[in-house]
């Protein structure tokens, strides 16, 4: 069986340097917000969606910048998840009531490849902050 998820590498402008936001779901996980497409969604759609029901914010997707990681779940499904870079200012992430509580981590790059559980998303990390400055989208 397959499950398909997605969702952000969000990122803002904190101390004059790019901080990522992260999620902290357990004491042995730490990743980026994303979630299962819902009927009808696209990949954009349910990127924002999970990104605002585990954080409150309201992201905004940047560039053409897309990654995919495949793996093989605990119960044996293949999960197939698409993350998107996606930018917020001026905003504090927060529980949003209904939802599961999570611990949030804003770092700039190396405590946040640090923070990170797997090396895959260290590797979308690392590529997302590369084209963030290739493409010149952060205002430092």
């Amino acid at each position: 069986m397959r499950e398909k998820s997605c969702g952000t590498v969000l990122y803002t402008v904190k101390d004059n340097a790019i901080h990522y936001l992260l999620i902290k779901a357990t004491d042995t996980y730490c990743g980026f917000p994303k979630g299962h497409v819902e009927a009808g969604e696209t990949e954009h759609e349910t990127a924002l969606r999970e990104t605002w029901e585990e954080t409150s914010i309201r992201a905004e997707i940047v560039g053409d910048f897309r990654r995919e990681v495949t793996y093989r779940m605990k119960n044996g499904n293949e999960k197939t998840v698409v993350y998107f870079l996606a930018h917020y200012s001026d905003q504090t992430p927060a529980h949003n009531p209904g939802f599961e509580i999570r611990h949030f981590l804003s770092l700039p790059l190396d405590s946040a490849c640090r923070a990170l559980t797997f090396e895959n998303t260290r590797e979308i990390l690392r590529d997302a902050e590369e084209y963030i400055k290739e493409n010149a989208l952060c205002p430092i």
